[in-house]
């Protein structure tokens, strides 16, 4: 999906098929972090979504906010254009910039909550330090992440979802290099920002979430 030659139809199919994986691999990972973390901030905030794709996560954390009585303002961060405006297509509504995550083009505190899912293995240690860090900057009060957990049981049953959902060969062979760049714990926890009070989760078969706050302190690792 990263290569730039890739065309629209491509694209917009392999999209697709990334949203399946989101919603069957378990976005609800990423949700039983993120929604307690946007409870304990105003009305009105701005969620930054690193990797967006096509604004598909971002647009479903808007919907859930907005049942809690929360207007989330949604900024969606991707290195393609094309990602973006297939999402403005679909009429997933948020603030679209074409951006990198080693250098988020935004100040310090510009949101409230920055945050990504199926993104951290796009990227080996040195980078993927960098990314947290970054997303740890422009967050004012937390970092939420999920991805896939690299183990030998998580790619056998990652292969087997990939077979279930009926993937295309580019997501299939996307979904398998990832499964295979997936991070370890220990790898996540080597790379933490320094200052963040970080909240390390496994979550059965093959995923981790990652939770920053502003503060400083240990990781805590929980299943």
């Amino acid at each position: 999906m990263d290569d730039p030659a890739l065309g629209w139809a491509e694209t917009e199919q392999a999209l697709r098929e990334l949203g399946r994986v989101h919603r069957w691999v378990g976005n609800g990972a990423l949700w039983r972090q993120l929604m307690p973390a946007l409870d304990g901030g105003g009305r009105r905030q701005r969620l930054l979504d690193v990797g967006t794709g096509n604004g598909e996560v971002a647009a479903e954390a808007t919907r859930r906010a907005a049942r809690r009585g929360i207007e989330l303002r949604a900024i969606g961060l991707d290195r393609k254009l094309t990602h973006l405006t297939i999402g403005r297509r679909y009429g997933h509504r948020q603030l679209r910039i074409v951006g990198d995550a080693l250098a988020l083009p935004l100040r310090n505190g510009a949101v409230d909550i920055s945050t990504s899912s199926l993104f951290q293995h796009h990227f080996d240690e040195p980078s993927g330090r960098q990314v947290l860090a970054e997303m740890y900057r422009v967050a004012e009060r937390a970092v939420v992440v999920t991805d896939l957990r690299r183990s030998w049981l998580g790619g056998w049953l990652g292969r087997l979802v990939l077979r279930l959902l009926w993937m295309g060969p580019i997501s299939s062979y996307d979904g398998r290099i990832s499964l295979d760049q997936a991070w370890t714990l220990p790898e996540v926890e080597r790379n933490l920002p320094p200052a963040a009070s970080a909240r390390l989760y496994r979550r059965w078969p093959f995923r981790w979430v990652l939770e920053l706050r502003a503060g400083g302190g240990s990781n805590t690792r929980s299943k």
